[in-house]
Parts: C-alpha cells; sequence; structure tokens
C-alpha cells in the first residue's frame, strides 16, 4: 500500500509539473516595476502550507510550510531558494520536495496589479479570467483563470505576498496549493556573484529508494547547462524512469544549483534557524567534504554530501516513508 501510495504521489507531482494548458502568471504579474530595497539577498519569507491532490480514487495531501530565501534580484524578478516540507495529516510522515531555485512570489508590486485589472477586458478575449480589487484597507486580491488552472493572490499595500492559493483540473485529476504568511527576517547571506567552476559540468545522478530495508534502483536523471541570463542559469534535466525520459528545465544561482552549492556557503556553519516551526540548515563534516543537512523537529529530512568544489556526490531526502537518493554517477 505504501509503494501505491509513493507511486501515485510520483505520478501526481509529474502530472502537475506537466499542465502544458494552465496559465502561467508569472509574467503578467513580475517584472514591470522595480523591486523595493526591503527585497534583498537574505530575505527569508515563511509561509504555513496546504497541498492536496487527487486522481481518480487516490488521494494524497499535506500540511507543512514553504520557506523562501531571496538570493537574486535580477531584471526586476526575484529568485531564490525555496523548502517545501510537508507532514501526512494521516500518518505524520514527513515529505520533503526536492530543493530548488526559482522565481519567488514574496513580493508584487501593486501598480502591476492594478495595470493587469486594466487589462482584464483584452485577457477575456484569450480566455483568461482577471478580476480582483481592495480585500482590505491593508491589502488587496487578484484571481487570474482560465479554463483548467485558477491563482488568487492576496497582497499587502507594500506588495508583500500574504497569501496565495492555486488550483488545477485535468480529466486524469485535480491539485490545489495554498499559503499563508507566517513570518520574515533577515539572514547574513554571503555575497556570491561568480558561480562555482562546477556550474558548466554535465552530471548524472543514479536515483534510489531506500524503504523495509531495503534499496532500489529507480531511474537516473541529467543535468545539463543551457544558458545563463546575468547571474540565473537554465539547466536542462533529463529523468529517467524505466527507460522514459522525462524533460524539464531547472535553474542555478551564483550560490545554489541543482547540482551544486558555493563553497562561500558551505564554509557557514548554521545557514538558516528558524525556532518557531522547528527548522534548522546547517552544515557538518562529512565524508566527502561537508554535509548540508535540513532539520525538521529535530529529525535530519535533506542531506546533500559535497566535496570540495561544491558538488553534490549523494543527495538524501525523506518523501513520506521513504528515503529517496540520488547518487553521482559521472
Amino acid at each position: 500500500m505504501k509503494l501505491f501510495s509513493l507511486i501515485m504521489i510520483f505520478a501526481i507531482v509529474i502530472a502537475t509539473a506537466g499542465f502544458a494548458q494552465a496559465i502561467d502568471p508569472s509574467p503578467l504579474l513580475l517584472g514591470k516595476y522595480p523591486v523595493p530595497n526591503w527585497v534583498k539577498p537574505g530575505l527569508v519569507v515563511v509561509y504555513q502550507y496546504e497541498g492536496g491532490s487527487q486522481s481518480g480514487r487516490s488521494a494524497v495531501s499535506g500540511r507543512g510550510f514553504m520557506i523562501d530565501i531571496v538570493t537574486n534580484v535580477e531584471n526586476n524578478r526575484i529568485y531564490g531558494i525555496e523548502f517545501l516540507i510537508l507532514v501526512s495529516p494521516s500518518t505524520y510522515e514527513i515529505t520533503v520536495q526536492p530543493i530548488k531555485v526559482t522565481p519567488l512570489f514574496v513580493f508584487i508590486h501593486p501598480s502591476q496589479i492594478q495595470d493587469l485589472l486594466g487589462q482584464a477586458g483584452m485577457l477575456a478575449q484569450q480566455g483568461i479570467v482577471v478580476r480582483g480589487g481592495r480585500f482590505s484597507e491593508n491589502s488587496i486580491w487578484l484571481e487570474i483563470a482560465d479554463s483548467v488552472s485558477s491563482t488568487a493572490l492576496w497582497v499587502s499595500n507594500e506588495g508583500f505576498v500574504q497569501r496565495f492559493q492555486h488550483l488545477e483540473r485535468t480529466p486524469e485529476g485535480s491539485a490545489v496549493v495554498q499559503r499563508q504568511y507566517l513570518k520574515h527576517s533577515y539572514i547574513d547571506w554571503p555575497d556570491i556573484e561568480d558561480f562555482p567552476p562546477v556550474f558548466q559540468e554535465s552530471h548524472t545522478y543514479n536515483i534510489y529508494v531506500s524503504a523495509y530495508g531495503m534499496i532500489t534502483p529507480s531511474g537516473n536523471v541529467n543535468y545539463q547547462l543551457l544558458n545563463a541570463q546575468g547571474r540565473i542559469l537554465m539547466y536542462r534535466l533529463v529523468q529517467y524512469s524505466s527507460g522514459v525520459p522525462i524533460p524539464s528545465e531547472i535553474m542555478g544561482v551564483p550560490s545554489f544549483g541543482p547540482f551544486y552549492i558555493h563553497p562561500k556557503l558551505l564554509q557557514k556553519g548554521v545557514i538558516l534557524e528558524i525556532p518557531e516551526i522547528g527548522f534548522v540548515w546547517q552544515n557538518e563534516q562529512g565524508e566527502y567534504g561537508v554535509d548540508s543537512v535540513v532539520y525538521f523537529n529535530g529529525q535530519a529530512c535533506f542531506r546533500a554530501s559535497l566535496n570540495e568544489r561544491g558538488l553534490m556526490i549523494r543527495v538524501q531526502y525523506l518523501y513520506g516513508g521513504f528515503v529517496l537518493m540520488t547518487e553521482l554517477a559521472q
């Protein structure tokens, strides 16, 4: 039953990531207006998070926290590292989504929202429904929807994203996620402008699933650099499962990428600690040089083992009652 649940989770994650017809709201909401000075590297925003997916008679759900760390601001867009830690409401097992670099929805300029509302008539002709307005004295709301998806946001007068909700529907099932602002703070983020030497390399990792005392091969994944725009890198990711390639793209910044962590960041002891939710990200001595470890309520839920160049040799993270592992093959 657990293995079936894991397969369903994988299927839902892949399906959710591949909604080709779903509207991507980021081009409509980001990039036009300047980002204020308070949105800078080292800003940490914590959200309470809930998500669920349903496919046929099977459903999975989780509650936990999304943690966004701003690392770069480029062309009026915010980028950073995103952590998502979920706990099953029935089994209390922890699931950690793979840590990634992504555009962050922590700030949206209120003028951008007003501009978008003014374009509602034109967008309706393209099948995109836009509505919104004043939600309270201190916030505004916006919803963008098409035939298969809906994204709603509640934003403070200063542009801080306070709440986010996203729904997607297909004939196979549906998925919904929502997050609510909990707190924000600033940490001492190292000034890293140059990429580590490994960023241009292409690497393949074998994927394993550890369960019931057994380690089972589960395919492999390859990363290859596609292009660079300023300090934002785009990699091609191809995951092979049962011989079937699943291509996608993933980002990197100087401090963190899909298969590296900058050596300057690895020199820190504790990178981030959030006592209110029991979260710690710290570096420890490891087999290959340094282990970069995430603890949640005292339990290690993510561990990346890196060499002195910052290249990930092995990565392990909790996924329900399983441990997913990737290990450098070449």
